[in-house]
């Protein structure tokens, strides 16, 4: 096979990979709703809203609902209860940053595929606050 060719199809089909990875990192959703209607046992006991009427909720990020809720002691909370709206509609948080320009690619040991090298072998140390540093 020439070698143009096949660098050609190799870079295409990464390009390809990139752009399809691009397209699904930020999708848009929404949390699944719930249902509570008079009758049943709260979601949880520090709710403060309606007995009287059923609520379709949703678990939001803290501070971001819209239902009283109130610690054992009277004390207001911030609320993670979103209720009797439309969905809240959620973008997921970017990907984490990469390592570094210029860290060398170390395989794990007992890594089910073996691609050298293993950096304590070559005499590369962990990164700073890393897991294993």
């Amino acid at each position: 096979m020439n070698v143009r060719r096949l660098v050609a199809t190799t870079a295409a089909a990464a390009a390809a990979l990139l752009v399809t990875a691009g397209a699904a990192e930020a999708q848009p959703f929404s949390p699944p709703a719930n249902n509570w209607c008079p009758g049943q046992a709260l979601p949880f006991p520090m709710i403060r809203w309606d007995m009287n009427t059923c609520h379709t909720w949703y678990t939001v990020p803290s501070g971001k609902g819209n239902v009283k809720m109130v610690a054992l002691n009277g004390d207001a909370l911030d609320s993670w209860i979103y209720a009797d709206g439309p969905a809240p509609v959620f973008t997921p948080a970017p990907p984490p940053p990469g390592p570094p320009p210029g860290t060398p690619f170390c395989s794990p040991r007992g890594a089910l595929i073996i691609i050298p090298p293993i950096c304590d072998e070559i005499g590369v140390d962990w990164l700073p606050g890393s897991l294993n540093h």
